[in-house]
């Protein structure tokens, strides 16, 4: 609808206009002519001007009656003109004019005429034109424009590229076909070809001359627009970046290194230098940099047309490792080249000062001369010198591990105290920081105490002695056995137990010795008698070992050699690759402030990457000094392990030779196999049983150094203790728990009125027990008892009771077991499960103390540095079985309970005061270490004297049953050692084989009784009774020649009567129904059957011994194995 209005306001305006000229316009009779007037495009600057004044007709209108002709130029003020010509001259030129013609006649008819021409002085030009002035492309597109209309004479042509307007020079030519007009006669484009030989260079593109003319006749001419310089350049274009951060020269694993480094934020700058001039902005350019920390800003008024470029870094943390990135591919440089990829650039700021750690592996109190120092720099440092430590009490020398970690070994002075520090700014990182004062270090000096020298003499003396006394003792009954069954012809025994705790005691000795390893601190006089003791173990140093360093189980000193060190892959963020044994050799050469390290300037050498700088300034490994002790214990995991197995094998293979050798040679002289104790494995089991211990603490020696390799031999070590305890409760289960090998058998005795003091007195020792362990019944006889007895033959078992009313003296004793038939009886008595169950707990004793001999010593080896925990942890395993022993009180003898229960306590004290020890000043860690030794020498005594009291018991044995005589069982003993050595025809000399009549009096399983005999004796003591009654068989056996039986065999009564029943059925036929009258039989019967037990009227042997004495020695009563 608006669009309809417009359109009608329009053509009304155009029919008033047209209204207006119709009223307006005069007819005229003149005509003016211009006959001769300049073109509309004119290079002159004078015009002539011919014109006549005419009528319609063509008559001349001036000729009669004259006109009046005015005129005037460019709107100047009109005058006269000629009638027919008028020349102007000293026109302007170089713009448009206006001739006016106005002609008035005599008649008064008038006219005007007007003409313009524009006065075009000059000549026309053309402009090269070209997107890419600098390319380095092989076509580039040129526009040729001219200022004006050039198309006088002929216009712009190009034929080919020799006949072309377009003059080219330089390695290039036009191409004439790529010709496209634009805009005719004003603007042309064409293609110019680079010739692709040329890596760079320049082209000169300009036009020809006098081409063509404009409309005024001016003739083309160049100008500097008419010619072009294109610059091609092919070649990559090349970026320096470089920094200002100072740089230092190293030598790394004799490889000269630049590192760059500096502690000021002020020498941060990069520097960008292009080979060309790039296209980019400084904000473009500051877009393509990737900065892990900190902010670039840029440096104006350093760019240098465009080909350097100055940036600064701001904001960085106190310590971080710079990597400067630049996306290079995102600059182009002027050619339209892409920058060529350039190397990152890494170098570390720093500002912290480096702090000084002094540690030694010394205690505080130490009589070492030789004290290791280590001297533990947060980083590495140049410049330390072993003249820069303050030391006091000593003499110093020096030794340098890795740049952070330096080793000083200081000679101490007798009795003084060494003081170490390491005072400021004695030393500097590589950023230029000075180092922290250090911690002040105080190790005292001193020598033996004369009470540890006594003492650990004492024990090591008293444990030989015992142990040699023992081992005499028992070669000499085993060769006492093995003679006398050649002499005799018959098999027996002189089964003394001269070592019956022996590995009791040593194995307490040992705890004491493993207690060394569970506190940082010891007291003087205890740390070092457990020193002396350590061949217990057995540890000492290696007899090829020519280091100096000390075997003390918490003391790690550094090693003389050169470490070499293991790097592994870094953390997350950084490139992950392993070097394997590589050496970190950093030397420090020369040093440059504000050198220039670029891409193409290397003075010194390559620079490091952020993987270097981490490893070899910042990472806490290897400079840490922890994780050197811990690398170095790490590497002496095999060197510990070593000092244990190699002595252990020593002595432990030592002894087993000397006991097959023994076992040879009496083979060999006696012509029997082993008897008694020297029997296999007896032996064996017992050094089994000390070395656990030592094989626990190796295996976890080694597992503690984290090592593939070590973790595999550290599990094979200790498959030994635990293939050995899981053997032993096999063993157990089946030989004993079941009891399908042997049967403990034990009196009961029944209606004793015992007052409260005794009650409590048997509450904390146990009561007197009378026991021995039997072969099974429908067992044969055989060695079981003495080969396998030491792993359960001092403990209880599950009991076959013999009950014994000691209120009646004529009352008869009876057997009752868990489902067996009454021994003696036709009625079975069952034993309650309770009572088995407690029976099968005290059996089961050894492998408590196994267990915790395996544990003591693993946990002694499994820490690197002594822990309150194993201290806690071993007093734990301590009490536990301490509790065991006090609520079952396993052992048969009670003197061996009191025994052990006082060695758990005084080891219980010893793990408590050693947690104490730690938090306690020097006056009151001495006080403690002479109540540690207290400790100690008393578990000694009471082990010493139950181990003697045993052996002194044995060599009285020897002496039965002649007479009880020490002097006469040390006289057997002798001979027992002395024997084997002579002539076979001498030992009837030494052995009488005299008609006496021989008793001998085996223990072996009774069967039903056949005969019964009534008792008697009413006046013999109750106490025999028990004995008696235990006994299996006794077999009084008449020497040839004497009258009377042959065999006799009695079987301990059950029931009201006593039975004497025939064990083998020939013997039985001719004793069926035999009875003793006599009291004087009677007593001999019960005398042998205390024999068999070889117990005292007390009951407190602990009848373990199969005590028999040498029928070759008397013609008395014997005891037979079973």
């Amino acid at each position: 609808m608006g669009l309809l209005k417009f359109l009608q306001l329009c053509a009304f305006s155009a029919i008033m206009a047209a209204g207006v000229l119709l009223n307006s316009a005069e007819p005229t009779a003149l005509i003016i002519r211009f006959r001769r007037a300049p073109p509309p495009q004119s290079r002159f600057s004078t015009a002539i001007f011919r014109y006549s004044v005419e009528r319609l007709d063509g008559s001349n209108a001036c000729k009669k009656n004259g006109c009046s002709i005015h005129c005037k130029l460019d709107g100047g003020a009109l005058r006269p003109c000629p009638t027919d010509i008028i020349v102007l001259k000293n026109l302007t030129v170089n713009r448009e004019h206006k001739f006016l013609l106005n002609v008035t006649t005599g008649d008064g008819e008038r006219n005007s005429s007007a003409y313009s021409w524009f006065i075009d002085t000059v000549p026309p030009t053309a402009t090269i034109h070209s997107e890419q002035i600098y390319t380095n492309a092989e076509k580039l597109a040129i526009d040729v424009t001219f200022s004006e209309a050039c198309n006088g004479q002929s216009a712009f042509k190009c034929v080919n590229s020799t006949n072309c307007d377009v003059i080219i020079k330089g390695p290039a030519h036009v191409l004439a076909s790529s010709l496209r007009v634009m805009e005719p006669g004003i603007k042309y484009s064409l293609d110019i070809i680079i010739s692709s030989r040329s890596m760079y260079g320049r082209v000169v593109i300009t036009m020809e001359e006098n081409i063509c003319t404009d409309q005024a006749g001016n003739h083309f001419t160049r100008t500097n627009g008419s010619t072009i310089i294109i610059h091609f350049d092919r070649r990559p274009v090349l970026l320096d970046l470089w920094t200002s951060v100072p740089s230092n020269e190293l030598v790394i694993n004799g490889v000269p290194r630049t590192v760059l480094a500096t502690n000021k934020m002020e020498d941060i700058k990069l520097f960008l230098d292009f080979s060309i001039p790039i296209i980019n902005s400084t904000e473009q350019i500051l877009k393509t940099f990737h900065v892990n920390s900190g902010n670039l800003m840029p440096i104006h008024g350093k760019i240098h047309a465009n080909r350097r470029f100055v940036f600064e870094l701001k904001n960085i943390s106190k310590t971080e490792i710079i990597t400067v990135e630049l996306q290079a591919g995102s600059i182009l440089g002027r050619t339209g080249t892409p920058v060529s990829p350039v190397a990152p650039i890494m170098f570390l700021y720093d500002s912290t000062n480096p702090g000084v750690m002094l540690s030694t592996s010394s205690p505080s109190i130490t009589k070492e001369s030789n004290i290791n120092v280590m001297v533990e720099f947060t980083k590495p440092v140049f410049g330390f010198e072993a003249s820069m430590v303050k030391l006091v009490g000593g003499t110093l020398t020096r030794q340098e591990i890795s740049r952070a970690v330096y080793s000083l070994t200081v000679v101490a002075e007798a009795q003084n105290m060494v003081s170490v520090t390491i005072p400021a700014g004695k030393a500097s990182d590589i950023s230029g920081n000075l180092n922290l004062a250090s911690n002040h270090l105080e190790v005292k000096h001193y020598s033996t105490p004369a009470i540890s020298i006594a003492l650990y003499s004492f024990v090591t003396a008293g444990t030989v002695a015992t142990a040699l006394a023992a081992a005499i003792l028992s070669i000499s009954s085993a060769n006492l056995e093995a003679i006398g069954t050649v002499a005799s012809g018959s098999t027996s025994v002189v089964a003394l137990k001269p070592s019956l705790n022996l590995h009791g005691m040593v194995g307490h000795l040992q705890v004491f010795v493993l207690s060394d390893w569970f506190t940082v601190n010891q007291p003087i006089e205890y740390c070092e008698t457990m020193k002396g003791l350590r061949w217990l173990i057995p540890r000492q140093k290696l007899p090829w070992s020519r280091d100096s360093a000390s075997i003390s189980p918490k003391h790690v000193y550094l090693a003389e050699e050169k470490l070499a060190w293991k790097l592994r892959s870094l953390a997350t963020g950084w490139s992950s690759h392993e070097m394997t044994n590589q050496p970190i050799d950093l030397n420090f050469i020369n040093s440059s402030y504000m050198h220039s390290i670029s891409s193409k300037s290397t003075p010194y050498g390559l620079p490091l990457n952020s993987n270097e700088y981490f490893i070899y300034f910042l990472r806490g490994e290897p400079v840490s000094a922890s994780n050197v002790v811990k690398r170095m214990e790490n590497s002496k995991g095999w060197q510990d392990m070593e000092m244990n197995l190699f002595w252990l094998g020593v002595g432990g293979g030592s002894l087993v030779i000397i006991h097959f050798l023994i076992l040879i040679f009496l083979r060999w002289r006696t012509g029997t196999p082993a008897h008694g104790i020297l029997s296999v494995p007896r032996f064996e089991l017992f050094l089994l049983i000390l070395m656990i211990p030592c094989i626990s603490q190796s295996s976890a020696f080694v597992i503690k150094g984290g090592t593939g390799g070590g973790i595999i031999i550290g599990a094979l070590l200790l498959a030994i203790p635990a293939v050995f305890i899981l053997s032993v409760s096999l063993f157990l289960i089946i030989a004993i728990l079941i009891g399908s090998f042997s049967q403990y058998k034990e009196v009961k005795h029944a209606a004793i009125q015992e007052p409260w003091c005794t009650k409590l007195w048997f509450f904390f020792t146990g009561k007197p027990t009378i026991g021995k362990w039997f072969y099974r019944e429908g067992r044969r006889r055989s060695a079981f008892l003495l080969r396998f007895g030491i792993l359960f033959e001092s403990w209880k078992g599950p009991p076959l009771f013999v009950f014994v009313n000691q209120s009646d003296p004529n009352t008869i004793s009876k057997q009752t077991g868990r489902g067996k038939s009454g021994i003696g009886s036709n009625e079975e008595t069952k034993m309650p499960t309770s009572e088995w169950l407690l029976g099968c707990a005290r059996s089961s004793y050894i492998i408590l103390d196994l267990l915790r001999r395996a544990s003591l010593g693993f946990i002694s080896g499994a820490y690197s540095l002594p822990k309150s925990s194993q201290s806690l942890c071993v007093l734990t395993i301590t009490l536990v079985q301490f509790m065991y022993l006090f609520t079952l009180k396993p052992y048969i003898r009670r003197g061996v309970h009191v025994v052990e229960s006082v060695s758990l306590l005084c080891e219980a004290g010893i793990f408590g005061l050693s947690i104490s020890v730690s938090s306690s000043k020097l006056i009151e860690a001495k006080k403690l270490g002479f109540v540690m030794l207290a400790l100690l020498f008393l578990t000694f005594i009471v082990q010493i004297i139950n181990e003697w009291h045993a052996l002194i018991k044995s060599i009285l044995r020897l002496s039965q049953p002649q007479k009880n005589s020490f002097k006469l069982g040390l006289k057997f003993a002798a001979k027992g050692l002395v024997l084997p050595f002579l002539p076979r025809q001498h030992w009837s000399k030494v052995i009488p084989t005299g008609s006496q009549p021989i008793a001998g009096l085996g223990p072996v399983l009774p069967t039903s009784p056949a005969t019964e005999f009534e008792r008697r004796d009413t006046r013999r003591a109750p106490s025999a009774h028990p004995v008696s009654s235990m006994t299996a068989t006794v077999v009084p056996v008449l020497s040839p020649g004497s009258p009377g039986l042959n065999v006799m065999q009695t079987t301990g009564p059950t029931t009201s009567d006593i039975t004497l029943g025939g064990q083998r059925s020939g013997e039985g036929k001719r004793l069926k129904g035999l009875k003793f009258e006599t009291k004087s039989e009677m007593k001999k019967l019960r005398e042998l059957a205390r024999a068999s037990f070889s117990g005292d009227s007390r009951g407190e042997e602990a009848s373990t011994s199969y005590a028999l004495w040498p029928r070759y020695f008397s013609g008395e009563a014997s005891l037979e194995t079973p």
